[in-house]
């Protein structure tokens, strides 16, 4: 496999290149997992750059919400789509005394009613009442609105950008994927499982391990390891990897002896690590018209052998294509040392109680794995602590890794510098 090209990235303040001695040697100082300084620059980080929060299909018709929360940043988003179809984000406090305005996760229709004054606002953040509003003569209604935060879309996932003083558009921040994945199927699975879980672990450890199936054969020797590790390819190589700007993105092989039980519907996505399986039914087709197999820019080595393509986008978000549907993860910092993980799968509706007990029978699959891959953070946390080895090592097929650590690397030493510049 030929090794990726590196290419200069934007994250709002100008261009620049992934730390060039961490992608040369793969070493990187331990200290940024669990460090306070580190972690200051990254809450800087999450406050400038676009993040997933959601997809378009979570506001379906005007008047849908849902609130989602980037407490890193001490922030709650309300997204909502409007009257003309527009979606649309704004902080969740309300103008009167900054009390937190919706509490709950989503809803639809109605106006917001901030919960200790009942002051309302509309779904374009609009102040509309002021109950017993003679006593505020002195409030400009128009001022008074919600405060916005950039919006913006992209085929079917919702965005946001925290800097409202920031220029940089999504299309540019993505850069070479904004094209690349133009018209991919994601509507074609509209049934969807939705997890979450809290680590006791820096988030870039949870992201590096959906980033390498390295630790597969090992960590995941009584589970999925079956699925992935072959005769040929033991060490589950990727068959594809590269850098786009700061994203990344890899093949994942699948090993071809591996027979499928009857279970095969959700097997084909036994790897993900999922507590449990919530299925939504949206009422669309049963059958995807289109699949990610056919399009172009999908499975790049067009290899029989292929499971999915992973792409990472910094600084949270990843999602995978495969066969059988796709599935996202978004990793939230809550501290230098905890994560908040979340996922959401898509897939076809089960077509048979054979297809039912499938799912059932990989919730149990699912919960192992994730046990696995959780409880083996933890205890990678607790001890990079002690401060007894100074450098973690990635080897070549822990590319992404390496490369999310030298993009992350860059981004800290340009908050460094943006701050001795204003001293």
């Amino acid at each position: 496999m030929q090794q990726p090209v590196l290419t200069p990235f934007d994250l709002g303040t100008g261009e620049l290149r992934p730390d060039p001695f961490i992608m040369e040697t793969g070493k990187v100082d331990l200290g940024v997992y669990y460090k306070q300084e580190r972690f200051e620059a990254e809450k800087e980080i999450f406050g400038r750059v676009w993040l997933n929060v959601a997809e378009t299909a979570e506001l379906v018709n005007p008047g849908d919400w849902i609130v989602r929360e980037v407490k890193v940043r001490s922030v709650s988003v309300i997204i909502v789509r409007g009257k003309d179809g527009e979606i649309r984000a704004f902080h969740n406090i309300c103008s009167h005394r900054g009390m937190k305005l919706v509490w709950d996760e989503k809803g639809r229709g109605g106006k917001f009613s901030c919960p200790y004054h009942a002051w309302m606002f509309d779904w374009a953040g609009d102040l509309i009442n002021i109950p017993d509003e003679a006593c505020f003569s002195y409030v400009d209604k128009k001022e008074s609105g919600l405060t916005p935060i950039r919006c913006e879309t992209w085929e079917g996932l919702i965005f946001i950008n925290l800097d409202l003083e920031g220029t940089q558009s999504l299309a540019d921040y993505l850069g070479p994927l904004t094209e690349r994945l133009k018209n991919v199927p994601f509507a074609s699975y509209p049934y969807t499982a939705r997890v979450g879980s809290m680590i006791d672990a820096n988030w870039k450890l949870a992201i590096e391990a959906q980033c390498e199936a390295y630790h597969v054969r090992a960590l995941h020797a009584r589970t999925v390891s079956k699925m992935l590790s072959s005769t040929d390819n033991p060490f589950v190589h990727p068959l594809h990897v590269e850098y786009l700007g700061a994203h990344r993105m890899n093949s994942v092989p699948r090993n071809p002896d591996f027979e499928l039980s009857p279970a095969k519907l959700v097997q084909a996505f036994s790897f993900m690590n999922a507590q449990q399986m919530v299925i939504a039914d949206t009422g669309a087709q049963d059958k995807p018209e289109e699949t990610f197999a056919g399009h172009e820019d999908i499975n790049p080595t067009r290899s029989n052998f292929w499971g999915n393509d992973q792409f990472v986008l910094y600084p949270h978000f990843i999602f995978h294509l495969s066969l059988g549907g796709w599935w996202l993860h978004r990793f939230w910092p809550i501290a230098a040392n905890k994560c908040y993980w979340e996922a959401v799968y898509h897939f076809e509706r089960p077509q048979s109680l054979r297809n039912q007990f499938a799912v059932q029978y990989s919730l149990a699959l699912n919960r192992d794995t994730l046990m696995e891959d959780n409880l083996a953070l933890v205890q990678q946390q607790m001890v990079m602590e002690s401060g007894a080895k100074k450098i973690v090592q990635f080897g070549e097929q822990e590319g992404l890794c390496k490369h999310l650590a030298a993009v992350s690397e860059a981004a800290a030493n340009d908050i460094a510098a943006a701050r001795i510049a204003a001293e």
